[in-house]
């Protein structure tokens, strides 16, 4: 049986349809218990509002420390369960139904009752036959299109030993200051984590997203940081300032931010891409360049940022030291306590570590390297021979073997390296002919190439 004792709740005259009838003042009812009685339950709601939506009555009802919202007419007619908590019925789907979603298909377990803020929602547990997972989803949001959430995307439940970060790129999780991190996360998280540079140690903050895209860029040792920005580190670092490298503040990037007797300092170490000069990776011209930076110096002054400029133009020791002397960073503080032999070994340490780098992946020339890092073939050279040394890598031009050819492309005889040809045939320039190789370059009337660049290019048969 279900029924709502409403005897003794207010009344008033009706209108309209209902007019000269005896009707309900919900208005008037509230702070009224009205028994009930719903199947095995027997008990006393208590209407505590009342308001209007869409031209109806509508209350709120409290039973046993629950509130819900409802219809006057539904209440009146008791129909309570959301009230009561009772099983909703109608449900779409049956159990073992496999409901096939965008993400991963999942078997209905069980038919369940979710609340869902005030109220009381159709629902179900279900299987996961992708991952595995099990939990709860209401039916709306299942017949929305929603499912899994271990597998939707981006992940809403972490299930360890499928989608945690530990799983999906250990490498990445392996760089996390606190290692647990990596089974609290996924790859698609919003969360900043601290990384830790494997080289130098320097803890930099990401999301894992960005992580995987681009890597880990140290500021401090990384081989995409230029020689100026190298030399700043190091400065900054014996200077014993607090200072945030790569700093982004409203869409403009800062090489070194810091503060400083309470003013706010931006130190650009301008290089060779872009402050003037032709930006080679953005296709800026120099006059491009040149109003980028005006424009964000613009910018910093207008937010109280005083920026401070050292031209960095040539990656080299002595002209980066000379223009920071007559820079503002010699007011601001004394730079005879600066150590520039330990600038100059840092970067060296950085640049050796990264030529060795380039070696090891493949680029097995020194010129070539010489550009990619914009630096002079001979210090690359120096580079390669020390990372000999070092146990870095295993450079040794003297054993990279070459082909001499005719002007007509025909092979005349593999040499054991380029030194000892040099030598032997009093030739000079056959490492810049191996380099350039596809512009028909010479050296002692002859064309010079390396072997693997002969073997990859040539239609002959390869060289045994």
């Amino acid at each position: 049986m279900k029924k709502v004792f409403l005897e003794e709740l207010p009344k008033k005259m009706g209108f309209g349809a209902n007019a000269n009838k005896e009707c309900i003042d919900w208005n008037k009812s509230v702070g009224y218990k009205v028994k009930f009685m719903y199947d095995d339950i027997e008990g006393e709601a208590e209407i505590i509002n009342q308001y209007k939506k869409s031209g109806q009555n509508y209350l709120e009802v409290e039973y046993n420390d629950r509130i819900v919202h409802i219809n006057a007419y539904a209440f009146s007619t008791c129909t309570i369960g959301n009230l009561l908590s009772k099983v909703v019925t109608g449900y779409r789907h049956n159990i073992g139904d496999i409901i096939n979603l965008k993400f991963s298909d999942i078997q209905i377990l069980e038919k369940i009752k979710i609340p869902n803020g005030k109220n009381i929602v159709k629902g179900y547990t279900y299987k996961c036959t992708k991952c595995g997972n099990e939990d709860k989803v209401r039916e709306n949001d299942l017949n929305s299109g929603k499912g899994c959430n271990v597998c939707c995307v981006p992940s809403k439940k972490i299930l360890i030993g499928y989608n945690d970060l530990w799983t999906t790129h250990p490498n990445i999780a392996k760089l996390l200051k606190d290692p647990q991190e990596g089974y609290e996360i996924t790859q698609g998280s919003d969360k900043y984590k601290t990384y830790i540079c494997q080289d130098c140690g320097y803890e930099k903050s990401y999301v894992p997203h960005n992580l995987i895209v681009f890597g880990f860029i140290c500021p401090r040792c990384g081989d995409k940081i230029s020689f100026g920005n190298k030399v700043g580190f190091s400065l900054l670092e014996q200077l014993g300032v607090d200072f945030i490298p790569e700093y982004n503040f409203h869409d403009y990037r800062f090489d070194f931010y810091f503060e400083f007797n309470n003013v706010k300092y931006d130190l650009e170490m301008d290089g060779r891409l872009g402050h003037g000069n032709t930006n080679t990776l953005t296709k800026q011209s120099a006059q491009e360049t040149k109003e980028y930076d005006e424009i964000r110096d613009a910018f910093s002054n207008e937010k109280g940022i005083e920026v401070i400029r050292i031209d960095c133009l040539k990656s080299n020791m002595d002209f980066i030291k000379d223009n920071i002397m007559q820079s503002k960073l010699n007011d601001l503080f004394d730079l005879s306590i600066i150590d520039w032999g330990k600038c100059e070994e840092y970067v060296n340490k950085v640049l050796i570590k990264t030529a060795c780098d380039h070696w090891n992946s493949g680029i097995k020339s020194s010129p070539k390297i010489a550009k990619i890092m914009e630096l002079a073939n001979t210090t690359v050279v120096s580079y390669l021979n020390k990372g000999v040394e070092l146990g870095l890598c295993d450079y040794n031009k003297n054993r990279r073997k070459i082909i001499q050819l005719s002007k007509d492309n025909e092979f005349i005889k593999e040499w054991d390296g380029i030194a000892q040809t040099e030598r032997e045939l009093d030739i000079n320039n056959i490492s810049y002919c191996c380099w350039k190789h596809n512009n028909d370059k010479t050296a002692g009337g002859f064309k010079w190439m390396y072997k693997e660049d002969y073997e990859a290019m040539s239609s002959q048969p390869r060289i045994n």
